[in-house]
Formats: C-alpha cells, structure tokens, sequence
C-alpha cells in the first residue's frame, strides 16, 4: 500500500474501485457521505495514509464508537466476547457500521469459523466417546456458546461427556450460565471466572479449546500460551488452537484498516507452517487443520506428546 501516499482525492466509488473493495464497502461509505461528508473524507485519507490531525482522529473515533455497537465493544476491549457473540447470533434491528461486520468477508468468516469448530469439537468429541468419560476444556471461551450448543444438539442425556468454561470475564461467564441454563446443559458445564494461564485443574482434559486467544499474540506468546495448555492435558489429549491467517488482511483489508486503525483491534497474522511451528515447540504433534469459508482463521488440532518430556 506504498502507493496510497501519493493517490489524489477520490470519490467513493473511485475509491472502491481502486482498491478492489466489495460491494458493502461501497454501500458503507455511501451512507457514511450521506450522514457526515466529513466522516467520509477522514475516513479515506486515513486509508491512504495522508496526515490526520487529532481532531480528525478524536471525531473518526467518536463517530465509530457512538454509531456502532461493535466498534464501541472493540474499542472498549478487544478481547471482549460480546464483538464474536455479535456476530454469531445476527442481530437483526442494528446500525449501518454494524450491518457492515456483518456483511464484510472478515465478519462472516468470524461465524463461519464458530460453525466450523462446533463441527470439529463435536468429531473429536465422537472419536472418543468410546473410550469412556471424556472432560473438554473451553480456555478463553467466553460464554462457551459452541460447547452449550453441540451438548444440546448431541449429548443433552450423556453424562459422560462434561466440560469447564474458563474466563476472566464475569459477563461472559454470567451469560455463559444463561445460556447453558436456555439450552438445558447447565448441568454439563462448569463456569469459572479467572484466567486459565493460573488455572490449575484437579482433573486434566481430554480436549482443550482455544479460539481467538493467540490471534493477537507474538509466535513467542503463543507457544508460552501452549505449554500451559500441555500441562493440562490428559496423555494423548488433544487441542484446538485458532489464528487469524494472512489471507484475511489480503482479501479483506478495509474491514482489518477499520479493525486495526480505528478500534485498535490488532492481530498477528500467521500462517499455517506458523502455527505447526508453535505447536511442535508447545510439545504437540500436529494431527490436521481446517479453516473457515475464507481461509481466514487456521484452526490446528494437536495431540500431546509423551516424548516430549524435557520441557518443564
């Protein structure tokens, strides 16, 4: 994006189109010329990079928070799980900034990925339903709507298969409860208020979840992160592991500019032989992957190691 610096003022849809944009980035900065031409032009000059003055910065920002329900809980905090809850259940009655998340490649890759782990949770939960009891792990995992919604759909009279949703959001963990309580699993799931890095579990796990944890985390981090989770497993446990992929800022990079730019979400874009790389120096095998519709979230699973014992 060298070139942006020296590009001449544009029209939105000469915007649009030099940059390659969908059609719901047109559809957003038409409405957004509609109600503050200003608004408009700040936001276009940012992307190319031209100065911004604090004042223009300050009413870029108000303007986002006070217009959108999702910029306002992502400028507020964001790890919070009220932005991925947004974008799971769909709201219907919302703003126009939020129709955009909704709409744009970035935010459905973000339910895409939540219907593609529920899949995978629920195949790695069947591989070894055999084996008898089975204690699954959601580390980081909000309100654990994916876990409330595969023990409804398959495992609602199973009392073999339990889980722990870890968080240090006690919002989360409250709506967690409600739920759980709606889908009538409250009596499967333990919610717990703290971080799960100085959680210490009486029983380890069968299968830990984590998604959206290391997405803003240097490689350094992550694999800090995954030895924790190591720790906490079973011999031959398994986990799932998550990480914004390249593929999202290239396909998508207006929703990543508003993310990054102006709510100051920022991810750490890594590539799968990334992840693997983090995953065997975590002392995990790497079993497989699988992605989202678009390739935007590479989603490991790794088994833990037995060999691997000179690490701690």
């Amino acid at each position: 994006m060298n070139d942006k610096k020296h590009s001449d003022k544009y029209s939105v849809e000469e915007f649009v189109k030099k940059f390659g944009f969908d059609n719901c980035v047109l559809e957003l900065l038409n409405f957004i010329e509609k109600d503050n031409k200003t608004i408009k032009d700040i936001i276009i000059n940012k992307y190319l990079e031209k100065p911004i003055s604090e004042v223009q910065e300050e009413e870029l920002f108000n303007y986002f928070i006070n217009n959108s329900v999702f910029s306002a809980a992502t400028a507020a905090n964001p790890a919070t799980s009220v932005v991925t809850e947004f974008l799971y259940t769909k709201p219907k009655q919302i703003s126009f900034i939020d129709n955009y998340f909704l709409k744009s490649q970035g935010g459905d890759a973000i339910y895409s990925r939540f219907k593609h782990v529920e899949k995978n949770i629920h195949q790695l939960i069947e591989e070894r339903s055999k084996k008898g009891k089975i204690l699954i792990g959601n580390f980081g995992g909000g309100p654990s709507r994916d876990i409330s919604n595969i023990f409804s759909k398959h495992y609602y009279d199973n009392n073999n298969i339990l889980a722990i949703n870890i968080d240090k959001d006690k919002t989360a963990i409250k709506r967690g409860q409600r739920i759980a309580k709606i889908l009538n699993v409250e009596d499967k799931i333990k919610f717990l208020e703290t971080s799960f890095m100085r959680y210490k579990p009486k029983e380890k796990f069968d299968i830990i979840i984590l998604v959206g944890v290391l997405c803003g985390l240097p490689s350094e981090s992550c694999v800090m992160v995954l030895k924790k989770i190591y720790k906490c497993l079973k011999e031959n446990g398994c986990v799932i592991a998550s990480n914004a992929t390249p593929k999202m800022l290239e396909k998508d990079p207006f929703t990543y500019f508003i993310m990054d730019k102006i709510t100051n979400w920022k991810l750490v874009f890594k590539k799968e032989e990334t992840l693997k790389e983090i995953f065997k120096k975590s002392g995990f095998n790497w079993e497989r992957s699988f992605t989202d519709d678009y390739g935007f979230h590479c989603m490991g699973i790794g088994k833990k190691n037995k060999s691997f014992f000179n690490m701690f």
